[in-house]
């Protein structure tokens, strides 16, 4: 009887299991709004930035540039959506202000705006002919507003603060709908300020009032995603290269800095997915000497396996032309890249092959099966108590693979923790090899690693914060993708061009001319000790495929100078085109003196930063002295979230002698170091 008493109980409490397996997995908290996760279902979007830095050939201006500066001669709206449509973007973000004040629309607020410049005599308004634009074309407009403004001489007081809400009262009531409104987060510094030429200074987190804007933006656009500020939907990435971290958590903490913008923390108490942003061309405003300079198909490809690829969206920046039209190199080069990405993610050799399971929720709402089904909204469980399971899927016959996409179900949370991938190749399974950490997934993970061949595809999901819920696994064999040659110069002249993948070819010029397969093909480093243009491709024969060419444009060179101050052995690191060998500057005094070997026409500099993960020692604001007369003194702007290299050009003047004086170091460091420096010459 006790016997019986006993099986009894089990039976009620396995009725009772499976019962409370067939309901929903628990939410993993915090979990994203619906909005935000249609948000991160658009996954690629672009920025706009144009204005009067355009004209004025700046990055920050001080906002003492004259509105009648702001001329293009052919502002074409339709094309830029076109171009961004072309691109597979899903929607426009507008720099509608700038740090320097001036507005793209004619404001109420202030004189410094498009209602003052040349531009259809003072009634154009291009906030609303790029929104009406989007309509047309059935993309999605955001706005930037930046909350800095170096022209306003009221700045720093509490007018400004009602100014600027004034601005976004305007921009949310006549223009939109708006998916994304952007708060950048530069903040107070040196600034026009109505002509009194100073630097001002605010409390970012209290001055501007953003749980007010909250209110403003989400009363007038409820599913509007606002990036920056203090009321943030969703996080800027930590840097401005486009790429998020190999472990990615969309939950963070509130009080998180941005060192842990990139990863987020498995811990975290807020959802905030992470947003990268990058520019098609080294500079967010149009530079014509960097027409040469656009990203490569590689790049800009490797660039959204590690965004989008890594749990984050991808904001791609159009610089546009004085013309007021995207450049030809920048538009071919985005659909280009569009068209890569379609190709090697086009064929999903999972769809609905078989697959099983080493665990499996009851209920078919929580099947297998659904894991490769092509429906977002379904999903694979597991049942409560097992976070760590496996997923294999059989190929009917041998298939050759070389990408694997999985997706977690997030509006129950973000769980996996960590995960492998393996294939079976006859009769053994074997780890696939790929550079990328097998940790988080969240909305999207995709995974590129060496062209396999596999019977089977088998997943392992090691750990995870709670059951195991999975929407989407796909797998592609994407077509090679020959990656261009990365060409240098040394401290000895020395010029090195590396192949971007093992087997390519390397073909180059030194006339300017465009590289094919019947050029110079290189054998080996080679001296270059003057003045010119290199010029390579790469070429694979197997798949009779060749690269992009790779464009260097070479001044005087290492040894037409000699350094005078600061003397020590190693200051061959500031002529060695390796931005990660730096040299540190003497202080409290922190120049760098060279001569050059003869006399020249010097119409301006460049300065690289250190490229090494020390971003505090960059110089924020210089002077150029030639012969010891200053030619040249301002801001690197920027540099310490874009730490690029910097070209700083001025009218020509004949001399030797040259020096850069640090005037500013990032954050007032004591510390100043030196990637690369070179003179410009005519």
């Amino acid at each position: 009887m006790i016997k019986k008493k006993i099986i009894y109980l089990i039976a009620i409490l396995g009725l009772f299991t499976a019962c409370h397996n067939d309901l929903a997995p628990e939410a993993i908290l915090p979990i994203p709004t619906p909005e935000q996760v249609a948000w991160q279902k658009l996954e690629t979007y672009a920025f706009i930035h144009f204005g009067l830095n355009t004209f004025n050939d700046l990055e920050w201006g001080y906002g003492d540039t004259p509105a009648s500066t702001f001329n293009p001669s052919n502002l074409d709206c339709d094309q830029w959506v076109s171009v961004v449509k072309a691109s597979g973007l899903k929607g426009v973000i507008l720099t509608a202000k700038h740090h320097d004040g001036f507005c793209l629309w004619p404001t109420k607020t202030t004189e410094y705006s498009v209602k003052n410049s040349p531009w259809k005599d003072g009634k154009g308004d291009m906030v609303k002919e790029l929104s009406e634009a989007c309509k047309r074309a059935g993309l999605k407009f955001g706005i930037y507003l930046s909350p800095w403004d170096r022209n306003s001489e009221h700045y720093g007081t509490p007018e400004y603060v009602e100014i600027f809400h004034a601005q976004m009262e305007e921009l949310l009531t006549n223009y939109g709908p708006i998916f994304e409104y952007w708060f950048d987060g530069a903040n107070g510094g040196d600034g026009y300020y109505g002509g009194t030429n100073e630097r001002r200074s605010i409390d970012a987190t209290t001055y501007y009032q953003y749980s007010r804007a909250r209110e403003t933006i989400k009363r007038l656009h409820p599913s509007a995603m606002i990036f920056g500020g203090t009321e943030a939907d969703i996080r800027w990435i930590g840097n401005e290269h486009g790429s998020a971290g190999q472990t990615n958590w969309s939950p963070i903490n509130e009080d998180a800095n941005y060192t842990q913008f990139p990863y987020g923390n498995e811990n975290g108490n807020i959802w905030l997915g992470g947003e990268c942003d990058v520019s098609i061309r080294p500079g967010w405003f149009y530079h014509k000497r960097e027409d040469h300079q656009v990203h490569s198909l590689a790049h800009l490809t490797d660039l959204y396996y590690r965004s989008v690829g890594r749990n984050a969206t991808f904001l791609l920046n159009f610089p546009v032309a004085l013309t007021g039209r995207i450049h030809p190199s920048d538009s071919t080069r985005a659909v280009e890249w569009h068209k890569s990405i379609q190709s090697e993610l086009r064929t999903n050799l999972l769809e609905n092959i078989s697959v099983k399971a080493s665990n499996e929720r009851n209920g078919s709402k929580y099947a297998v099966s659904n894991s490769n089904d092509s429906d977002w909204d379904s999903y694979w469980a597991t049942n409560d108590t097992v976070i760590n399971a496996t997923l294999t899927y059989d190929f009917e016959k041998p298939t050759t693979l070389n990408r694997v996409m999985i997706q977690e179900y997030i509006p129950l949370g973000q769980r996996v923790k960590k995960f492998s991938v393996e294939i079976e190749k006859n009769g053994e399974w074997i780890s696939i090899k790929t550079t990328d950490a097998m940790s988080t997934i969240g909305y999207k993970r995709i995974l590129r690693f060496q062209t396999e061949t596999a019977d089977k595809l088998r997943i392992n999901f090691i750990d995870a914060k709670g059951a195991l819920c999975i929407n989407n696994v796909e797998a592609f064999l994407a077509p090679a993708l020959i990656v261009e040659p990365k060409i240098s110069r040394n401290e000895k002249d020395i010029v090195t061009i590396k192949a971007g993948d093992i087997g390519s070819k390397i073909y180059y010029t030194l006339d300017n001319s465009e590289p094919t397969i019947e050029s110079k093909l290189y054998t080996a480093p080679f001296l270059f000790a003057k003045k010119g243009t290199i010029k390579a491709i790469s070429y694979d024969s197997q798949f009779d495929k060749k690269s992009s060419a790779s464009v260097t444009e070479l001044d005087i060179p290492a040894s037409s100078y000699t350094v005078v101050n600061p003397t020590s052995s190693r200051t061959d690191y500031l002529f060695d085109g390796n931005g990660y060998t730096s040299y540190q500057l003497q202080t409290p005094s922190p120049e760098l003196v060279v001569t050059l070997a003869k006399e020249a026409l010097i119409k301006g500099f460049t300065y690289t930063p250190n490229q090494g993960r020390d971003n505090a020692s960059h110089i924020s604001n210089y002077q150029l002295f030639v012969d010891d007369n200053l030619v040249s003194e301002g801001e690197f702007s920027n540099i310490k979230n874009h730490p690029i290299k910097q070209i700083i050009n001025f009218n020509s003047v004949k001399g030797k002698k040259v020096k850069l004086k640090s005037i500013k170091q990032i954050n007032n460091n004591s510390r100043v170091t030196i990637g690369d420096f070179s003179v410009i010459t005519e």
